[in-house]
């Protein structure tokens, strides 16, 4: 049977306010030991692109995330985005395993929502009609990056929507220098490569460091060819 836009919009509403209800509920609840929060700068080359603010809690085995990505300063002379994640699951041998993944886009023309969750992708369009497309391969990019303590081998991640493996190339320990404003200090750099698409392959570099007791990213640049690097960077914590 065939769903009406309008039936769709409906159950898409209900599935994005009770994963948004049920995360931020979890976050909310626990105390400064039990969520774990970072923030981070963005740059693109030598432009500054904005911020990225991930909320995470860890208990009995689950995980729950919260987070907001956005540009800002001299790069959105160029291109805008707004963008609100959040992602519970499981964590089986270290690694994450998402059970849900909700993602709000937002640029200047358009907004968008994509909701993976129960076997299925489901993409919203304010201006346009609801689809739904095959539920992806493994985790969500989010929940791997922020949630892995180590280097993995490889890993199948998605945005919601599509699917791709992510390969370690190499590893080694290193000591990271970004700033008195950043993190600072010993850490394990993991190099990895994927491709995006059909044709655009990718570097991705993650150097997991020690913040508050646990290892998290400390830095993250993501490699194009014939593009200016992007590049995140921990904030320090306030003594």
């Amino acid at each position: 049977m065939i769903r009406s836009n309008e039936s769709m919009k409906c159950c898409i509403n209900v599935g994005v306010l009770l994963l948004l209800m049920f995360t931020s509920s979890i976050l909310g609840s626990g105390n400064d030991n039990d969520t774990h929060a970072l923030v981070y700068d963005a740059r693109v080359g030598f432009l500054s692109a904005g911020t990225l603010e991930v909320n995470m809690l860890l208990s009995d085995g689950r995980y729950e995330m919260f987070g907001d990505v956005r540009t800002s300063g001299a790069i959105e002379r160029f291109f805008r985005w707004r963008g609100k994640f959040a992602a519970v699951g499981f964590m089986v041998e270290e690694s994450p395993r998402t059970r849900a993944y909700l993602l709000f886009e937002e640029t200047k023309s358009a907004r968008k929502v994509t909701l993976a969750a129960h076997g299925r992708t489901t993409i919203h369009r304010p201006a346009g009609a609801s689809r739904e497309v095959q539920y992806p391969r493994g985790s969500d990019l989010m929940s791997v990056l922020f949630l892995t303590n180590h280097c993995f081998n490889s890993a199948w991640v998605h945005d919601g929507e599509d699917a791709y493996e992510v390969i370690l190339r190499t590893s080694r320990q290193t000591k990271v220098e970004q700033g008195r404003a950043y993190f600072r200090g010993r850490a394990e750099q993991c190099r990895y490569r994927f491709r995006y698409g059909k044709d655009e392959a990718r570097g991705l570099d993650v150097w997991l460091g020690l913040d508050d007791d646990r290892l998290v990213p400390v830095r993250i640049r993501v490699r194009v060819p014939f593009r200016p690097d992007a590049l995140l960077k921990l904030r320090a914590r306030r003594s």
